[in-house]
């Protein structure tokens, strides 16, 4: 076999030129002074130059100009001592198109070796892989929360809830052994550890979750309560319990916001209301509480006072409706569904 071993011949059907007018990577071939003496179809494709137009440039110009200072020493040292190598080894290379885009690229260099001290430079755009790097960076970060929120509430669960519970046991015995009132007040005491319990068996399951979405149902509500502001002339007060956000299914979610939104525009039409508190509350029911110190309901029935879609949203999911005047004044409106969570 004759020829330079190092070289594999092309197969016949196959030339040079095809190679260079085929590539999908970006060829430049390089002179002197870093004068680019030839350019492929997709060199002209990815810095964005008519066909034909870049030989003459010199490739400085396909930097932003922050870099170009010091590419041109690093082109100097690399002409004085050209070899094959990627070009900026663990940095992070950026090239400009013509219409003044800046993008990250990789580059290779290599002499050729036919003596005319020219260089060819492969380039590719990395933007698909950088955005690829910062979607698995971002993958990572969730991955850490979320170990960080399940050691959490193993903390919560082992400690916490175990010492409240312990405290409330011996209270409820110090209230059997205690005039009457300080076994009163012992029983406030015990009923607040127990709903301080419940807040944090909650806040438990929201830790355990999948990491928030910004989708979820707290999150919604939110954003609807804010759209609604400026119809109601007032903010609710809004008042959070439990896994909102990870725990109710999108079709529930979508179904709670036709709940809340009819329910606040119902208030804004009728009630003359100066005060609104919005209450939501997964456990083992999705329930909504809207409770307002307007007018309170006509003496009518309730089916006929534009609160009929509300009771059939709700029973057609099983679940229960009622609207009620506040003995202070008012309405309190109530919707709630049964929410299955798993364990």
């Amino acid at each position: 076999m004759s020829g330079n071993p190092d070289v594999l011949p092309l197969p016949a059907t196959v030339s040079a030129n095809d190679l260079w007018l085929t590539s999908p990577d970006a060829l430049l071939i390089v002179g002197a002074a870093g004068i680019i003496e030839a350019a492929n179809p997709a060199a002209h494709d990815l810095f964005a130059h008519p066909q034909g137009s870049m030989p003459g440039y010199v490739i400085e110009q396909l930097l932003p100009v922050s870099a170009r200072e010091r590419h041109v020493n690093l082109r100097t040292d690399y002409e004085m001592s050209p070899q094959s190598r990627s070009m900026g080894a663990g940095q992070r290379l950026e090239g400009l198109t013509g219409d003044g885009r800046v993008f990250p690229v990789h580059v290779s260099l290599a002499p050729l070796k036919d003596g005319s001290g020219l260089t060819i430079a492969a380039v590719r755009d990395m933007s698909g892989w950088l955005n690829a790097e910062h979607e698995l960076e971002q993958a990572r970060r969730r991955t850490d929360r979320a170990e960080d929120h399940e050691r959490i509430a193993r903390g919560l669960h082992d400690t916490v809830i175990q010492e409240l519970f312990a405290a409330g046991l011996a209270l409820q015995a110090l209230k059997g052994a205690s005039p009457e009132p300080v076994a009163e007040r012992l029983a406030e005491i015990v009923q607040g550890l127990d709903t301080t319990t419940r807040a944090i068996r909650s806040v438990i399951f929201d830790l355990s979750s999948p990491v928030h979405s910004s989708e979820g149902l707290r999150s919604q509500a939110t954003a609807l309560i804010g759209d609604l502001r400026e119809s109601l002339n007032m903010k609710p007060r809004c008042h959070f319990v439990g896994p909102l956000d990870t725990a109710v299914p999108d079709d529930l979610v979508k179904e709670s916001l036709a709940v809340i939104r009819e329910s606040l525009t119902n208030v804004a039409r009728h009630a003359e209301a100066k005060n609104i508190d919005l209450s939501i509350t997964a456990d083992d029911w999705l329930t909504i509480e809207i409770v307002d110190d307007g007018r309170g309901l006509p003496e009518k029935s309730v089916r006929r006072s534009g609160l009929a879609n509300l009771f059939d949203r709700a029973d057609r999911r099983d679940g229960t409706f009622s609207a009620v005047s506040s003995p202070t004044g008012g309405t309190v409106i109530t919707w709630s569904v049964p929410l299955v969570i798993s364990d």
